[in-house]
């Protein structure tokens, strides 16, 4: 059965709904997955979920949003498909009638947390599949398993970028998709020299393309021999030299997602967001969050102080360094 996902999701996002997917593979192991979404981040992640991925701006979704007639291409397109998995466009019912309409095996689903929800986003993507799992179907974290020859990049990588071999390898990545989501740059800087101080660490900095340099700032507090700064590397890249890294430090973001499910061992600061919904899954993940005081968690505010009240002597005893 050719089973098509549309995912409109980023980066931890969509590597939270390959619990689902691979769910699915097992209970329909027949069935040939194409999932469509980013596809710089398909590309990296997506190899033992899918059969094949597509990039979801490319697919003709915007004329399902209209009451226009579809082309017959588009109408086509989509019955080239035994089953059509959307998780996007839940919330417009034109879109909702109009793919019914086109498709006899279409399911547009909801995957967001709703207020008062208590479970995992990862649970809610399998729930979104209703009656193709069984009801007590439960998430078992993504496992991102690299090519050998990609990891033998990301080594050579970091060999050609100062790296001994010797020294352990930490990561720190000090973005986030918001600022109100970051821990102050000063506490990594700190973060970063007590673990320098304390042992043989070379520190490979983190920053993707819009993050504003955040990660070059952290990288110059430090001389270039502790340190290597990973800037805007592709995706496939960025989770080969995570692979080779013994600790992950960051907040909540997709590349905090990627360290973890490639069984990095992942320490992650928490501040408007809520782990009970977003939190990376695997067995080596600690999630760090208090948000004693925060007038943003606590009364609504548009302003948040959580992540100020993660100490780096909290981190540095919960990385167990």
């Amino acid at each position: 059965m050719e089973t098509l996902f549309l995912h409109p999701g980023g980066l931890g996002d969509t590597l939270l709904s390959l619990p689902a997917i691979a769910l699915m593979r097992q209970h329909c192991p027949f069935a040939r997955i194409t999932l469509a979404g980013n596809i710089d981040h398909l590309a990296a992640i997506a190899s033992g979920y899918t059969d094949s991925y597509l990039s979801l701006s490319m697919l003709p979704l915007h004329r399902l949003y209209a009451h226009d007639p579809l082309p017959e291409s588009d109408v086509r397109f989509w019955r080239a498909f035994d089953r059509i998995i959307s998780w996007t466009g839940s919330g417009d019912p034109a879109f909702v009638r109009n793919f019914s309409a086109v498709h006899p095996n279409v399911l547009v689903a909801a995957w967001r947390p709703k207020p008062g929800e208590t479970k995992h986003v990862s649970q809610l993507f399998i729930d979104a599949l209703g009656a193709a799992l069984p009801s007590e179907a439960i998430p078992t974290p993504a496992r991102i398993i690299l090519d050998p020859k990609l990891c033998r990049e990301g080594e050579q990588w970091l060999l050609d970028h100062g790296w001994n071999r010797r020294d352990s390898l930490i990561a720190l990545h000090p973005g986030a998709g918001s600022s109100a989501k970051r821990w102050p740059p000063s506490r990594f800087i700190a973060f970063g020299r007590h673990l320098l101080f304390a042992g043989k660490y070379k520190l490979v900095i983190i920053e993707g393309p819009a993050e504003q340099a955040l990660g070059k700032q952290i990288a110059q507090a430090f001389s270039a021999a502790d340190t290597i700064l990973a800037e805007s590397l592709p995706l496939n890249l960025l989770a080969s030299i995570l692979g080779q890294c013994g600790l992950f430090v960051g907040n909540d973001s997709g590349i905090t997602h990627l360290a973890a499910a490639l069984g990095v061992r992942a320490v992650v600061l928490f501040g408007p967001t809520l782990p009970l919904h977003w939190a990376p899954l695997g067995k080596d993940v600690i999630v760090i969050r208090d948000t004693h005081g925060c007038a943003g968690c606590v009364a609504g505010d548009s302003k948040h102080t959580c992540l100020e009240n993660i100490t780096v002597e909290e981190v540095l005893q919960r990385s167990g360094l």
